[in-house]
C-alpha cells in the first residue's frame, strides 16, 4: 500500500508540469502606450489634437514567463470627460475644447481601457493633458491676412467683402483693436467702402485692394489682396 502511494506521488509530480502547460494563459494586466500625452489647444472652430493610444496585455499562467501583445482593437475604450476629449473603439482620442484668449486653461482627461481577466475586469489607465498655448512674445500687429467672404450672389453681382486679421512677428493670428481703412488701386474698375472692406466691381479690371491698419500705439500694418471686376472673374 505504502508503495502504491509513492507511485502515485510520483506519478502526480510527474503529470503537474504539463496540465499547467495546458493551460491557457489570463489576463492580467493592461498598460497604455504612451500613458500620457500633451494636447496643446487650437483656437475655437478648428481642428483639434488627434492621436492613438495602444493597449498592450499582459497574459499570464503558472510556471511561465508573461506573454504580451496588442490589445488596442478587443478593449472597451472610455474617456472621463467627454465634453474635454473623446476616445473611439480603436483607441483613437479627438481633444473636443479649444483655446480661449487669456484663458489659462489646463485639464488632465483621464482614460480607460478595460477587457476580462482573471481577476474579473482588468483596467489600464492613460492621461491626456490639455493646455492653452503660450502667449505670443508680442502683440504688436507686424501684417495683415486677408480673407475674401463671398457667396454666390455676391460673386454674380461683383460684390465681395474682405476682413482683416492681424499677424504678430512670431506667426500668431490676433484680433486688430485698432482701426483699419481700405483702399483700391484702381478705384474706376473697383470701389471698395473704405470702412467696411466691401469691394465691387465698376467696369472690367482689375485692383489691388488694399488694408491699412493702425494700432492703438500708432503702430501701422498692411495686407494687399487682388480682386477682379465682374467680367474677369
Amino acid at each position: 500500500m505504502r508503495n502504491r502511494s509513492i507511485g502515485a506521488l510520483l506519478l502526480l509530480g510527474a503529470v503537474i508540469p504539463f496540465t499547467s502547460c495546458g493551460v491557457s494563459p489570463s489576463l492580467t494586466s493592461i498598460q497604455l502606450v504612451p500613458d500620457t500625452f500633451t494636447a496643446l489647444l487650437g483656437t475655437c472652430g478648428t481642428t483639434q489634437v488627434q492621436a492613438h493610444f495602444t493597449a498592450i496585455g499582459s497574459y499570464t499562467r503558472p510556471n511561465h514567463a508573461p506573454v504580451v501583445r496588442d490589445i488596442t482593437n478587443e478593449v472597451t475604450w472610455k474617456s472621463f470627460d467627454t465634453q474635454l476629449l473623446v476616445i473611439d473603439n480603436t483607441g483613437l482620442f479627438t481633444v473636443t475644447s479649444c483655446a480661449n484668449p487669456g484663458s489659462t486653461f489646463n485639464a488632465d482627461v483621464l482614460v480607460s481601457a478595460s477587457a476580462p481577466g482573471f481577476h474579473g475586469i482588468i483596467i489600464g489607465y492613460g492621461h491626456v493633458i490639455e493646455q492653452e498655448p503660450p502667449a505670443p512674445k508680442t502683440t504688436v500687429v507686424k501684417s495683415l491676412s486677408i480673407s475674401r467672404l463671398s457667396t454666390a450672389s455676391s460673386a454674380i453681382n461683383g460684390v465681395s467683402k474682405f476682413i482683416a486679421v492681424g499677424k504678430t512677428e512670431d506667426g500668431m493670428l490676433v484680433p486688430l483693436n485698432g482701426s483699419t481703412v481700405w483702399t483700391s488701386s484702381n478705384p474706376q474698375a473697383v470701389r471698395v467702402d473704405a470702412g467696411t472692406g466691401v469691394a465691387r466691381a465698376m467696369t472690367a479690371g482689375k485692383s489691388i485692394v488694399t488694408a491699412t491698419y493702425t494700432g492703438k500705439d500708432g503702430s501701422t500694418a498692411v495686407g494687399t489682396v487682388e480682386f477682379g471686376s465682374l467680367a474677369q472673374n
